[in-house]
């Protein structure tokens, strides 16, 4: 017993120092009741905010609703506009994963209409027409891990055995899963390969669009109303604030008011050892930000794609004394995401690599880097009730 107190009293040793309040790392939004046009809605948000809102997820677009209220029921433009590139996307925000399995020949845009994607029976894929009345297949949900799966939890893919255009069977799986299917390595195309017999040919999230957003974020996430005519008119995204919150194609130089959101996360464009970006952190934000779930960790990797150098600082530093892993604003290591043959070395932190697939390693103290600041804990702060026990130690 008295082993067991000593462990818990070095661990609150390590974090007591932390403790603060905030309520979440998600970026707040905030609704503007001005009518503007888009362009200068956006100017407006960079002004007074970070930018005009972006959207992740269904669970941030409930946010965003929630964060508008009941007095306000009509619709407001957010920060997807347009542009000229041809990219291919994930449905769950993920944008390009670099894990592509192409057919010979694919994609090739047949008749200049087939912006969404099938997986056939071998395994390979094909762009198709994502609305075509005959085009109608079986389509793969999934379901994303949570911290309380475990560390080596996987996601969970489902065959959804019903007919649907690519749009419907979206709409299907938002409703009733996380998204349709992510393939994001051979790994994952082997695994849903396996469930489609022979002959079927089944969606998946995997689809091709120009849209941007503000921010210059590579966030896929769509949510458009069902029957959109994407054209060259209808350039500005406007969202309704209503459950379930679908967005139509408008002109930019319609007036609505708008929202905007301000980031919880801050990338420092500067090179600085680990010790001095912990006290950079904890003298002009709240501290090193902490990783604690695949949610916060997607946000990490789209900040640490703007960054200068090859990996960034993360709030993660390795106990010599305790041999474990610990984030300096105490919250527990239960999500991990570590490159294979990683080490643990006395005076090693923790960070993120800038580039896909964003695998955190273990690297020393001294070197220098980019870092990430977060103005808020990343959850509901847990260092109170830790703290409470520590006082009872």
């Amino acid at each position: 017993m008295m082993g067991c107190n000593v462990i818990l009293l070095l661990k609150c040793l390590l974090i007591s120092e932390f403790h603060s309040h905030c309520s979440s790392l998600s970026h707040p939004y905030h609704f503007v009741n001005i009518n503007l046009n888009w362009t200068d809605a956006q100017a407006y948000c960079r002004q007074n905010y970070t930018d005009l809102a972006t959207i992740d997820n269904m669970k941030e677009m409930k946010r965003l609703i929630e964060s508008v209220g009941s007095d306000y029921t009509g619709q407001a433009w957010i920060g997807l506009k347009k542009g000229t590139s041809w990219r291919w996307h994930w449905s769950s925000a993920e944008g390009e994963t670099g894990y592509t399995n192409w057919a010979a020949g694919q994609p090739d845009d047949w008749d200049n209409n087939e912006y969404c994607t099938e997986f056939k029976d071998d395994g390979k894929w094909n762009d198709i027409s994502c609305s075509s009345q005959t085009d109608k297949w079986y389509f793969f949900c999934y379901t994303a891990p949570t911290c309380k799966d475990g560390i080596n939890a996987t996601w969970n893919f489902t065959l959804i055995n019903q007919n649907m255009n690519w749009s419907s069977a979206q709409n299907y799986c938002r409703h009733s899963y996380t998204d349709l299917a992510t393939v994001r390595n051979k790994e994952d195309n082997d695994l849903i390969n396996k469930m489609v017999t022979s002959g079927t040919f089944a969606w998946i999230g995997l689809f091709n669009d120009t849209w941007e957003w503000s921010d210059l974020s590579n966030s896929s996430f769509r949510n458009w109303k069902m029957g959109q005519k994407d054209n060259k008119n209808n350039a500005c995204a406007l969202a309704q604030v209503t459950w379930p919150g679908t967005w139509d194609m408008t002109p930019c130089d319609e007036k609505h008011p708008f929202i905007c959101y301000d980031d919880n996360l801050i990338l420092v464009n500067r090179t600085t050892t680990w010790n001095e970006a912990l006290n950079y952190c904890r003298t002009n934000y709240l501290d090193l930000v902490s990783v604690h779930n695949e949610e916060i960790q997607y946000w990490v990797s789209r900040m640490a794609e703007k960054a200068s150098t090859d990996h960034v600082w993360l709030g993660l530093r390795f106990s010599c004394y305790l041999n474990f892993w610990f984030w300096v604003s105490a919250e527990n290591v239960c999500y991990q995401n570590w490159e294979t043959n990683n080490t643990n070395f006395c005076g090693n932190t923790g960070a993120v690599q800038s580039k896909y697939p964003h695998y955190w390693v273990s690297l020393p103290e001294t070197m220098q880097l980019n870092f990430i600041c977060s103005k808020c804990p990343s959850m509901t702060d847990p260092r109170t009730q830790y703290l409470q026990n520590c006082q009872n130690v």
